[in-house]
């Protein structure tokens, strides 16, 4: 599913096949917006940590990726939809979530660092 968002910000949610696509093509950021303990408990190879309760406060850290790639992902995808809105709404423009999150990560057979 793709949809253009505020102004030209590309928004589209993604399987795990596609996701890991992405990573190997494009190499965007991949920003895990669930909570620490989530995180080592099992995230994807790479990704960044920033809490979805933290994302607004912390944009400062990922500024340089406003007109970049950034694959979000939290547990089921749900968190990451939130914060592909937060993200739109403070300029970011090429957006991509793991629809179902980790979970549909896991599934697919892909592995995950702890």
């Amino acid at each position: 599913m793709q949809y253009k968002a505020q102004g030209d910000t590309e928004y589209l949610e993604l399987n795990a096949r596609q996701a890991k696509e992405l990573i190997e093509e494009s190499r965007p950021l991949i920003l895990d917006v669930r909570t620490p303990n989530e995180y080592y408990g099992g995230h994807i190879e790479d990704s960044r940590l920033i809490p979805l309760q933290q994302l607004e406060i912390r944009l400062s850290e990922i500024e340089q990726y406003k007109g970049k790639g950034i694959l979000l992902y939290c547990r089921s995808g749900n968190r990451s939809t939130v914060a592909s809105e937060i993200l739109n709404r403070n300029g970011f423009k090429k957006l991509y979530n793991l629809k179902h999150g980790i979970i549909d990560w896991e599934k697919s057979g892909y592995k995950v660092v702890k």
